[in-house]
C-alpha cells in the first residue's frame, strides 16, 4: 500500500467511511453468479438481465458493433446502464459480464472473470438505489471486454462520458481475503486511490497497490482522460505472489514455481463456480461500496 494518504485521512473516523460489516457473507451471492454460467453470449446476457428484473434494478441497452465478428463474437455487443440519481457529475462503477472465447470456439464458464463481479455489483445496485447521493451513479454491465475492451471503449466515446468524475472498475472478485487494486503507474488517479485507501484504513481491510496490473475495463477511461481504479481480491499468499510476479524486472526476478492460481483459472474451462467463496464476494461488495460512498463525499 502506498504511503502517500494525507493528514486528513488519518483524521477521519472509521464510522465515517467503514460500510455496516455483515454478520455473514451476503445470501445468494454465489447463486447469483452462477446464473450467468451460460453455454452462449445470448443465454449469458438474458441471464443478467434476468437477475436485474429480479431485483427491480432498471436498465438502459446501449448496442454497439463488433469489429471483429468475422471472427469472433456476436455482430453485436451490449452494455446494460443502471442510472441512480441525477447529480451533475457521474460516478461510473462497472463490470463486465461477457466470458472469455476458448480455444474450441465454446465459452468459458466465467465465474471468477467476470461473472462474481457482476453479482456483487448487481447488490452494490440495489443498495445505493436507496441512498441520497450527491454524483448520479451509473453502474455499468460492460459487454465483449475479453474481446479487446470494446464494451467500456464504446461508452467513453459517447457524450456520457464528458460527466464521468470517476471511475471503478471490478474483475475477477470471486474468492479471498486481500483487495489488489492498480494499475498506479497510471497518471492522474490520485484521488481515486487515496479513496480507496481510507476505505481499507477505516475497515481494517489488507489491501496491496500494484503499479502494473491486468488489462481490464478501466484502460478505456484511463485512455479517455478519466480518474479511474481495478480492484479484485485474491487469497493473501495469492496475492502476494502476483504483486511479485507482475512487478518482475531487471534486478528483480519474477518468483520460482508455478504461476498463481489465478492464471490457471480464467480464461480457461477451469473458471467454474467451485471456486466461488461468497466471503471473498462479500468483502470486494463491501470495499467497493465504501470506495463509491466515499468518491460520492469527496469528489
Amino acid at each position: 500500500m502506498r504511503v502517500t494518504a494525507t493528514t486528513l485521512a488519518l483524521s477521519l473516523t472509521t464510522a465515517a467511511l467503514a460500510t455496516s460489516q455483515p454478520a455473514e457473507p451476503l445470501p445468494g451471492i454465489v447463486e447469483d453468479a452462477q446464473r450467468l454460467d451460460q453455454p452462449t453470449a445470448e443465454e449469458r446476457f438474458d441471464a443478467l438481465t434476468g437477475l436485474l428484473d429480479e431485483r427491480g434494478l432498471t436498465y438502459e441497452l446501449q448496442t454497439f458493433p463488433n469489429p471483429r465478428a468475422d471472427k469472433v463474437g456476436p455482430a453485436e455487443g451490449r452494455n446494460l446502464v443502471v442510472t441512480i440519481g441525477d447529480g451533475e457529475r457521474d460516478i461510473v462503477v462497472g463490470a463486465h459480464f461477457d466470458a472469455a472465447p476458448l480455444e474450441d470456439g465454446s465459452l468459458s464458464h466465467g465465474m471468477v472473470d467476470n461473472a462474481s463481479s457482476v453479482a456483487m455489483l448487481a447488490r452494490l445496485a440495489e443498495t445505493l438505489a436507496g441512498e441520497s447521493l450527491n454524483h448520479r451513479l451509473r453502474i455499468l454491465f460492460f459487454d465483449l471486454e475479453e474481446l479487446q475492451l470494446l464494451g467500456s471503449a464504446h461508452y467513453v466515446g459517447t457524450p456520457d462520458a464528458e460527466r464521468v468524475a470517476a471511475m471503478v472498475n471490478l474483475d475477477i472478485n470471486g474468492y479471498g481475503d486481500t483487495v489488489i487494486y492498480g494499475p498506479a503507474s497510471n497518471d492522474g488517479n490520485t484521488e481515486v486511490y487515496d479513496a480507496l485507501e481510507r476505505v481499507c484504513q477505516a475497515g481494517g481491510h489488507d489491501c496491496i497497490e500494484f503499479d502494473q496490473f491486468p488489462n481490464s475495463d478501466d484502460r478505456s477511461f484511463q485512455a479517455a482522460g478519466i480518474p479511474n481504479i481495478s480492484m479484485a481480491v485474491l487469497e493473501s499468499n495469492e496475492a502476494s505472489q502476483m504483486h511479485a510476479l507482475m512487478h518482475a524486472g531487471p534486478g528483480n526476478p519474477p518468483p520460482d514455481g508455478p504461476p498463481p492460481p489465478i492464471f490457471t483459472i480464467i480464461h480457461t474451462p477451469n473458471d467454474t463456480a467451485d471456486h466461488l467463496d461468497a466471503a471473498g464476494m462479500t468483502l470486494a461488495y463491501e470495499v467497493a461500496l465504501g470506495l463509491v460512498r466515499e468518491l460520492d463525499r469527496s469528489q
